[in-house]
């Protein structure tokens, strides 16, 4: 039996970010974090993140602050290039309303900015330009920052290639079994399962919270359309482009390649979907043509996956069995990444209340 203070089910950014945070705050802790295939394999593997300080909800805001305190003190205590890089952007917004409505959100305040002369984007007729911040996030090279810094930490314990079968339920905890045959013992867990977390049979076992907190009512997944651009002309320049109305994101990522973001209302899909829709093709061409010009961009590929909500768009740590110590981090609006720090500091704060017996 391998015995653990916390067991982190997943080992994507979430799973890693929080890990780190749980072991910062608190370095005696025993982790273990435990992956089905490779580190950042699953929904972390193709995300390509903008990280913009907005926010909807008041906790979401927390969340957005906690992320922008646990990025500083990441950084300061050694540096890892090219996972956080700033970007300038620019909001697109028609009309006043559509302004006022994206300043009540963000964090931090956006100015009015023209269009770039070297042509770096278009406005397109009827919108105004808001410049705020913004930093692009490399998955991959954040989930490779994370790893050798938990790696260096003597009581924590990362393994890949380790599927969790089943939890139960212990007088001490709770238990794992992986489909290797291996046990594992854990005085509190959290399942960090991105989009897989509604169908997991992982929750099967477990006692859940009574009433609407419930997991089952708590848990969603909504679909997102990813897509990767290559550009050409001056329009290949890092700067990125958005539209909170239109739900439309283009920014750039690694080695030349631009990710866009296409948000669509279609609610309890499965986490993976293939082909992607003529009809969001469509709607990425348009904007495209608009931003950035006809003839100079091409859709390389795009997947269609899912981001897992909750139905008043608040993330949260989702206590699926409180009596039994487990946890669940979920949220919305990409937070895989773009929240997974804030996310991470919330869920590892109210885990360590939880084990010190201040969380019912």
């Amino acid at each position: 039996m391998n015995d653990q203070d916390v067991l982190v089910v997943g080992g994507g950014v979430v799973g890693l970010t929080l890990a780190e945070a749980l072991t910062r705050q608190e370095p005696g802790l025993r982790v273990t974090v435990l992956e089905q295939h490779g580190w950042g394999s699953g929904a972390t593997g193709y995300a390509g993140a903008v990280d913009i300080p907005y926010a909807h909800t008041p906790f979401h805001r927390q969340l957005v602050e906690a992320g922008r305190q646990w990025w500083t003190e990441f950084e300061a205590d050694a540096p890892a290039p090219g996972a956080r890089t700033a970007l300038p952007f620019a909001w697109l917004v028609r009309g006043p309303e559509a302004a006022g409505h994206l300043a009540d959100t963000l964090v931090t305040p956006a100015r009015p900015v023209a269009a770039p002369a070297d042509g770096a984007w278009r406005l397109p007729a009827g919108t105004t330009a808001l410049a705020g911040e913004a930093h692009v996030i490399d998955p991959r090279r954040l989930t490779a920052a994370l790893v050798r810094r938990l790696a260096a930490r003597p009581r924590v314990r990362l393994v890949e290639h380790r599927r969790v079968t089943e939890l139960t339920p212990a007088a001490d905890g709770v238990r794992a079994a992986t489909a290797d045959g291996g046990r594992w013992r854990a005085e509190r867990c959290v399942l960090a399962l991105g989009p897989w977390l509604p169908s997991s049979p992982l929750r099967s076992a477990l006692r859940p919270a009574p009433g609407p907190a419930g997991p089952e009512a708590d848990v969603r997944t909504k679909r997102v359309y990813g897509l990767r651009v290559a550009l050409s002309g001056p329009a290949a320049v890092r700067y990125g482009v958005g539209s909170a109305e239109d739900g439309i994101f283009l920014f750039p990522v690694a080695d030349g390649e631009f990710a866009m973001s296409v948000k669509h209302d279609v609610w309890d899909v499965p986490p993976e979907e293939r082909p992607l829709p003529a009809d969001v093709r469509a709607r990425a061409a348009a904007f495209l043509d608009a931003v950035v010009g006809p003839g100079t961009w091409a859709v390389t590929r795009g997947r269609v996956f899912a981001d897992t909500y909750t139905p008043d768009a608040t993330p949260r740590l989702l206590p699926l069995s409180p009596a039994d110590g487990v946890f669940a981090v979920t949220g919305l609006h990409g937070s895989g990444v773009r929240l997974a720090a804030g996310l991470a500091a919330h869920a590892a704060r109210a885990v360590l209340a939880h084990r010190r017996g201040d969380l019912a």
